[in-house]
């Protein structure tokens, strides 16, 4: 028995090795958000329980803990963007470090 036929996600909503398998392939053998080779979480939408692909430990793991709600995702790529140091060209050849929200550079211990 694969290791396939093992995920009990899989059999909880109607997918068996074959379709786990066929699923996986259509994906090109990688998780569907990241591209990490042999993902093994077969990710459903909670409200419907339709299948939407499968996905690796961390990014299944980061859709439920943003419980799947895409309002709150994209306030973490705001967040994420906003606290991001920024190179920036003051003058050619010169560069500042910068965050848009925060508003001073790094320490130069950090």
């Amino acid at each position: 028995m694969s290791r396939y036929a093992q995920v009990p996600p899989a059999a909880a909503h109607g997918i068996g090795e074959r379709e786990f398998r066929q699923l996986l392939g259509e994906q090109g053998g990688v998780c569907a958000i990241c591209g990490t080779p042999d993902p093994q979480h077969l990710d459903h939408d909670h409200r419907t329980g339709w299948v939407r692909g499968i996905l690796c430990f961390n990014c299944n793991g980061g859709l439920g803990q943003f419980r799947d709600d895409q309002s709150r995702l994209a306030e973490a790529i705001t967040y994420l963007r906003g606290t991001t140091w920024q190179r920036v060209l003051i003058h050619p050849g010169v560069y500042q470090m910068c965050s848009p929200t925060r508003g001073r550079p790094p320490s130069p211990r950090s």
